[in-house]
């Protein structure tokens, strides 16, 4: 077998795999041998079927499997170990031999790919004298208050009320055109003046409304309130509301309950060190979002000072080809360039990660994920799970075929990268607002 590769520019080549007998006859052979132990066709015992009989009727099929096999592993292979950094995958253009093959002449094969790929480039070494930003940003008393206000309102006490006020959010069954719908009013977003029909009612009463007009004719927060898709148009004015139960929700009160919500049972226990909390955790966010707009400096000094082309008409063919046609005018007309840094940018990393021998080990990938679970479970009020989460984590790892392992696998590769880069350049600390930091963030 041999595999050539000729270039057709800068960035789009021809390979030609030439396939003997010799590759594939073997395995070929085997097949046959396995089928005929398999093989039941009337007239002939179980495994005594004539091998020659079996090759004529299934023959082409079997040795096409085997060589797209063979063929498809080998140029897989060609461009693993010649590191050419392709976009997409290779394009196999017409074969006539192979669709005229005849199953008992058999002989050699020639097989042409063509493959898009990025230009050469080599990078540069880090030097101390790069210099980067790495922003302090100061957490102020107005974000620390707002955010607690904001917690307040999402931690919200819920009270149960006796009857309905403007506050009040309102679970009902809607009663129209022998329908019966659950649905819930927060009045606070509904017109003012049919919502007076509602107000001060109680527990079991049962009126009618124009609830067209109470939406504000707003179809999708109609369909919002009644928990389904209706139309509009063909929606009845008055329908019967008979109401279930009525609430309010009313910002929390800082007390130790309202902590053990935020930050887990009894790890904060008084105001003070509440407030001290919550300032380390924007403290811990501005630091990621800081961590973020450095990265995405080096990402994009290293786009720029590494002139890496693509074979532009090749990765337009590639996006429409493998998207819907929603998602490929997206990326066309919108995300074009920001896709085409995404591929120069990931083979940039592997290089980085190859010529420094950087690793990325399995145990790192699970701990990453078993974070990560932990965080959401935590967030969802789910505690103590310590005895379940190698559970949790091995299914969220496994799960659509791997997509989430490969998913941190590349995050971890992504982060170990720039913690290099950041060895062998100059970072310095720089403190600023978050609102001039915005302002820079904006221009990213």
């Amino acid at each position: 077998m041999k595999i050539k590769k000729t270039k057709i520019s800068e960035t789009e080549s021809n390979l030609n795999l030439h396939l003997e007998k010799k590759d594939y006859i073997d395995k070929f052979d085997s097949q046959l041998r396995d089928l005929k132990r398999k093989a039941n066709l009337k007239g002939f015992r179980p495994g005594m079927v004539p091998i020659q009989l079996l090759k004529n009727m299934y023959g082409k099929s079997v040795l096409l499997e085997e060589i797209n096999k063979i063929v498809s592993e080998s140029i897989n292979n060609y461009i693993k170990e010649n590191r050419i950094k392709i976009i997409g995958e290779p394009k196999p253009q017409k074969n006539d031999n192979i669709d005229k093959i005849k199953i008992n002449e058999i002989d050699s094969f020639n097989f042409d790919f063509k493959i898009g790929h990025l230009s050469d480039f080599k990078l540069k070494p880090f030097k101390k004298s790069k210099k980067y930003n790495l922003f302090n940003i100061k957490v102020d008393k107005k974000t620390t208050d707002q955010t607690i206000e904001n917690l307040k309102v999402q931690y919200a006490d819920i009270n149960n009320l006796k009857e309905v006020t403007s506050k009040s959010s309102v679970y009902c069954e809607f009663i129209y055109s022998e329908n019966k719908k659950k649905g819930l009013l927060a009045l606070e977003n509904l017109d003012k003046t049919e919502s007076k029909k509602i107000l001060k009612r109680k527990v079991d009463d049962a009126i009618v409304i124009n609830l067209k007009k109470l939406v504000k004719n707003d179809s999708e927060l109609l369909n919002q309130v009644i928990g389904d898709t209706v139309n509009f148009d063909e929606f009845p004015n008055t329908v019967n509301v008979k109401i279930e139960n009525i609430i309010e929700r009313s910002p929390a009160k800082l007390t130790p309950t309202f902590f053990d919500k935020i930050f887990g049972p009894g790890k904060v226990k008084t105001k003070k060190e509440f407030n001290k909390e919550i300032e380390k955790s924007i403290e811990f966010n501005y630091l990621k979002e800081s961590e973020f707009y450095l990265n995405r400096e080096i990402e994009k000094d290293l786009l720029k000072e590494n002139k890496i082309s693509l074979p532009e008409d090749y990765v337009k063919d590639w996006i429409s080809s493998n998207n819907d046609e929603e998602t490929s005018k997206k990326l066309l007309n919108e995300d074009y360039e920001s896709y085409c840094n995404q591929i120069k940018w990931s083979y940039i990393v592997d290089d980085i990660i190859d010529s420094n021998k950087i690793k990325v080990e399995n145990s790192e990938i699970e701990e990453m994920a078993k974070n990560q679970i932990q965080h959401q479970l935590m967030a969802s009020g789910m505690q103590n799970m310590s005895k379940d989460i190698d559970k949790f984590v091995d299914n969220y790892l496994k799960h659509n075929k791997g997509e989430n392992y490969l998913k941190i696998f590349n995050e971890l590769k992504s982060n170990k990268v720039f913690n290099h880069i950041k060895e062998k350049v100059t970072i310095t600390k720089k403190s600023i607002t978050f609102d001039k930091f915005k302002l820079l963030a904006k221009k990213i």
